[in-house]
C-alpha cells in the first residue's frame, strides 16, 4: 500500500474553556491516497466541516483547539507546522472550495484579481503570464469566452458560475488535495451535475485528491471511490462506495440510506429518521445514535464501540453488526 498523501489519526477537537470543554470531533481517523476521491456525509451538526477545517487549521483557536491526535500531509505533521509555512501550504499543496460561493468570494474584486491573487501568492509569473493562466483556468472550468469576463464581479455571474470560479481559484496552482465543503449546496439539480462532473474532469486532468463534504449521498456517489460516514463527532463507518450502497453496517447508514427518494418505490411517505442529531458534547457515554436507533441494546448507551472490520475496505462502529459478523463467521 502506498503512503497516504492525507492522513488523520485519532483526532479530537474541542470548544469552550479547557475547564469544561465541550468536544465536538471524537477519535476521527482519515486517509486520503495520491489521487484518490473521498467523501465523508451525515447530517448537519454531524462534523464534517469542523473536521475538513481543522485539517488545514482554519477552525480558530480559540474558542476551539485540537485537543489530541495527528494530521500529516505527505508526511509532514500539519499540527507542528509554523503558520507561516502553513498559509505557503494552503492554496499551494492543499486547496478548499468553501460552502458559499457567494460569501467566499470578495464583492468588490474582479473575477481576474481574485484568481490572479491565488496565483500571485504562490507562483513568479509576470502580469501577462498571470492573465493568460486565468483565462486558462476559467476556460478549464467551462466559463464561455472567459476573456471577456476578467473585469467581472461576482454579482455579475450566477450561482453556478461563482461555483466554478471557486473551483477555478482552489486549482490555480495544481494542489495535490482539493477538499469541496458541500461544493452544490443551493444549487439546481442541472447546475449541481455540471459542478460535480467539473470536478470529475479536474481530478483527471490534474491527479488532484478530493475530500468532498456533503449531506447528499448521491453527490457522494457520483465523485466518490469512498465514502466516511459521521454522525455526532464520530466515524460511524467507513467502507468503499459500493459495499456501503449494498450492504451498510451501521444502523444511522441504513437510515440515510432509507431516507434518499426512489422513483420506484411506492411508499406513500418518504422515510425519516426518528429525532435529531444530538447537540454538541451532551453524549457523555455509549454510542451517540442510541436514542435514535432502532436495534439499540444495554452495551449501546454504555460503551461506544471501536471499528469493527467486516471486509478489507469495510469497518463499522456498531455492537449489533459486529456482533452478527461473529455469529456469521463462527
Amino acid at each position: 500500500m502506498s503512503a497516504p498523501l492525507l492522513n488523520v489519526q485519532g483526532l479530537c477537537v474541542e470548544f469552550g474553556p479547557k475547564a469544561a470543554p465541550i468536544r465536538v470531533i471524537n477519535d476521527v481517523n482519515l486517509r486520503v491516497d495520491p489521487g484518490e476521491a473521498v467523501g465523508i456525509v451525515g447530517e448537519s451538526g454531524s462534523g464534517k466541516s469542523i473536521t475538513s477545517l481543522s485539517i488545514l487549521r482554519l477552525v480558530p483557536e480559540p474558542p476551539s483547539r485540537i485537543a489530541a491526535g495527528s494530521i500529516t500531509f505527505e508526511g509532514r505533521d500539519l499540527l507542528a507546522m509554523p503558520k507561516s509555512q502553513l498559509r505557503h501550504m494552503r492554496g499551494r499543496d492543499i486547496a478548499m472550495i468553501f460552502q458559499e460561493p457567494m460569501s467566499s468570494l470578495n464583492p468588490v474584486m474582479t473575477v481576474e484579481a481574485q484568481i490572479g491573487e491565488a496565483i500571485m501568492l504562490h507562483e513568479r509569473m509576470s502580469r501577462a503570464e498571470r492573465r493568460a493562466r486565468v483565462i486558462q483556468l476559467l476556460r478549464l472550468v467551462g466559463i464561455p469566452d472567459p476573456e471577456s469576463r476578467l473585469k467581472a464581479y461576482p454579482h455579475q455571474f450566477s450561482g453556478g458560475m461563482r461555483q466554478r470560479v471557486m473551483i477555478a481559484i482552489a486549482v490555480a496552482c495544481n494542489p495535490k488535495l482539493l477538499i469541496a465543503d458541500e461544493p452544490t449546496t443551493a444549487l439546481d439539480v442541472t447546475i449541481q451535475a455540471q459542478v460535480l462532473d467539473l470536478m470529475k474532469d479536474v481530478r483527471e486532468k490534474l491527479n488532484t485528491a478530493i475530500l468532498l463534504i456533503s449531506h447528499d449521498l448521491g453527490v457522494i456517489a457520483e465523485v466518490c471511490e469512498r465514502v466516511l460516514v459521521m454522525y455526532a463527532g464520530h466515524v460511524v463507518e467507513d467502507a468503499d462506495i459500493r459495499s456501503l450502497f449494498e450492504n451498510p453496517k451501521h444502523p444511522y447508514t441504513r437510515g440515510l440510506l432509507r431516507a434518499v427518494p426512489s422513483l420506484t418505490d411506492e411508499r406513500s411517505r418518504l422515510y425519516q429518521i426518528p429525532g435529531s442529531v444530538p447537540q454538541a458534547g451532551s453524549i457523555k457515554q455509549g454510542c451517540p445514535f442510541y436514542a435514535r436507533c432502532d436495534l439499540r441494546q444495554n452495551i449501546c448507551a454504555q460503551t461506544m464501540p471501536a471499528m469493527s472490520r467486516h471486509s478489507s475496505s469495510h469497518q463499522a462502529a456498531c455492537w449489533v453488526t459486529q456482533n452478527l459478523s461473529e455469529v456469521r463467521s463462527a
